[in-house]
């Protein structure tokens, strides 16, 4: 196994998900750590126009889950593909890149969207980490639904 750290990175298939952990994933490259980026096709097509040709990260496609002809832009319906797609796909490419005697997955990176990719990392017995791409108040929010819904101000089942 070789000595320096590999890490996955898995964005949620958002604009505002896949910059900050890809400019947090350059950041990371600079201290030596090996970062494969994984996004979804129709992303990993716009990420290699925009990448400089001599970039230390590996990009690699994932598949969405949509239907050649679906709309992308159908943001429920990416979510709900991306993230049943997500698990079986993801625990083949991580075996696939630790197949290799010099390449073994150390870490994944995702957001906290990216559940799936955290779950399969867990059972491979692979260190996790979540880097939150809103800003602090939005992850205060996300943080206190189970207690805005324990006090009754979000109803879990319609108006009340």
């Amino acid at each position: 196994m070789g000595s320096q750290p590999y890490v996955l990175v898995v964005p949620f298939p958002a604009q505002g998900h896949v910059a900050p952990l890809m400019k947090f994933s350059h950041q990371i490259v600079d201290h030596g750590i090996k970062v494969t980026f994984v996004s979804p096709e129709f992303i990993h097509e716009r990420l290699t126009t925009t990448m400089p040709m001599k970039s230390s990260i590996r990009l690699v496609p994932f598949p969405d889950g949509l239907e050649p002809g679906d709309d992308q832009n159908d943001t429920i319906k990416l979510t709900n593909s991306f993230l049943e797609a997500m698990p079986g796909q993801f625990k083949d490419l991580i075996e696939k890149i630790n197949e290799s005697d010099d390449e073994r997955i150390s870490c994944v990176i995702t957001d906290g969207m990216v559940v799936p990719a955290l779950e399969v990392a867990e059972k491979m017995g692979i260190k996790r980490a979540v880097l939150c791409p809103a800003g602090p108040a939005t992850l205060a929010i996300v943080l206190s639904i189970p207690k805005l819904i324990q006090d009754g101000i979000i109803y879990t089942q319609g108006n009340n």
